[in-house]
């Protein structure tokens, strides 16, 4: 397995509230994880702080994971203990009030593959048949208007309020999450936050993902490369993990 994450605050941003870890625990297995924080003044950069600090050594405690069953109460612990660390802290500095944080990750077992997400960054798996697809669904107003029937995916695409929040870590004392476990073996997976997503087209995200032939270290900085490009209006974080060694190495 090899893998690879770039973070960069963009054009148009003065400082950047995207934060990643790539964690290991005890035995080997691997949390992925990007968050992209939310709230005025400094909130946003110390809520994505730290969530990924918390699962960073939380993780990093873990032994390994003997049953599914086991994943996802470790999941739901350790997301509603973040969410009131980050949610307290919030309450307890008015500076920091209202602070939080989206939160994407993968979690690869022995047991299976698990992603998890709150908010608007994104997971996606693919294959090298050229299989690209999305796997986590935004918590966003537009997406929710879109589900149900209330504008169409051509008005989404420019609805001015494209980016507000339904959801969020640390904003509210609970917080919801999706889990997807994903039963079929997949090649890699490509995790990256709104700065990524909401400039490039998806298209070009998929044709620099699939080209197996370059390192992780490379697409994920040509992804970098295309967001910037694009514009960069905004925090842009990528992850990218090969599950397996390409045939030519």
């Amino acid at each position: 397995m090899k893998y690879y994450g770039i973070t960069d605050r963009g054009k148009l941003r003065k400082s950047n509230q995207d934060n990643y870890v790539i964690a290991t625990n005890r035995d080997g297995d691997i949390f992925a994880i990007i968050c992209d924080g939310i709230g005025g003044g400094k909130g946003g950069d110390v809520a994505s702080s730290m969530a990924v600090s918390y699962f960073s050594v939380s993780f990093a405690n873990t032994s390994s994971f003997s049953e599914e069953a086991e994943v996802r109460t470790w999941l739901k612990e350790n997301i509603q203990a973040a969410n009131h660390k980050i949610f307290q802290t919030g309450v307890e500095k008015a500076a920091l009030k209202g602070m939080g944080t989206t939160l994407c990750g993968v979690l690869i077992t022995k047991v299976g593959n698990f992603v998890v997400n709150i908010g608007d960054s994104r997971t996606y798996a693919f294959k090298k048949d050229g299989t690209f697809r999305q796997i986590t669904m935004d918590h966003t107003l537009v997406n929710d208007m879109l589900i149900h029937g209330e504008i169409t995916s051509q008005q989404a695409e420019n609805y001015p309020q494209k980016n507000v929040l339904t959801n969020a870590l640390g904003v509210w004392d609970t917080v919801r999450y999706d889990l997807s476990i994903l039963q079929e073996p997949v090649d890699g997976f490509l995790l990256c936050s709104d700065g990524l997503h909401g400039y490039v087209e998806l298209e070009q995200i998929r044709q620099i993902v699939l080209d197996t032939k370059c390192d992780p270290v490379r697409r994920a900085r040509q992804l970098l490369r295309a967001a910037l490009d694009a514009g960069g209006y905004d925090n842009i974080t990528a992850i990218l993990i090969d599950m397996e060694r390409s045939a030519d190495e």
